[in-house]
């Protein structure tokens, strides 16, 4: 009767130092492979897609694949000296009143005494207790003869780009979402023209 050679216990594992710290090391660097595999394929779709993904809206989206050459090198927007046609700036015959604001005189950035310079006019719906007004800001601007800076006075009850002061806002928002009147009734009691979702 012959007897099998006992299996080996032996399973591949190599009990040398040297050998075992290469393995780790290998091990790391495919590890780290792998991750930045990963980055790598995450940064393609955003720069193919745009930062959302497929969410980007198309005029987000950096490269348009059916796009020509000619058309990924034209620049968007309007033609140089094309007259916009965004809200106009009430003229000053029919204004009710015109506020003119300052700029501090020391400039904030160098300390040094800043020359007027002249005033650059914003146009804004503000509302009386009773009546909204048609007012016009002189919004002193002032140069710095040091640093060649200019600093514009900001109004002070007035968002940044908003056409409509803050006092107005919330009345109209009181009117509509406190006293429930539609907007439509409030845009006729204040001769203010009211849009929303554009």
């Amino acid at each position: 009767m012959q007897y099998q050679p006992a299996k080996s216990h032996d399973y591949g594992i190599n009990a040398c130092p040297g050998c075992f710290e290469k393995q780790r090391e290998i091990d790391g660097l495919n590890e780290e492979n792998q991750q930045l595999r990963m980055k790598l394929s995450v940064q393609k779709r955003k720069d193919k897609e745009g930062f959302f993904g497929s969410s980007t809206p198309s005029a987000r989206v950096p490269v348009k694949g059916n796009a020509t050459e000619e058309q990924r090198l034209k620049r968007g927007g309007a033609k140089v000296g094309h007259r916009g046609s965004g809200r106009r700036k009430h003229r000053e015959e029919e204004v009710d009143c015109v506020r003119e604001v300052a700029v501090e005189a020391i400039c904030p950035k160098c300390h040094c005494v800043m020359k007027e310079k002249d005033y650059r006019e914003r146009s804004v719906l503000d509302i009386d207790p009773i009546r909204v007004l048609k007012v016009l800001y002189r919004l002193q601007r002032r140069l710095c003869p040091q640093c060649r800076q200019i600093r514009t006075a900001q109004a002070a009850e007035v968002l940044p780009r908003s056409m409509f002061s803050n006092q107005l806002i919330a009345e109209i928002v009181d009117s509509h979402y406190m006293q429930g009147m539609p907007l439509g009734r409030i845009s006729g009691q204040m001769a203010v023209e009211l849009r929303f979702g554009d």
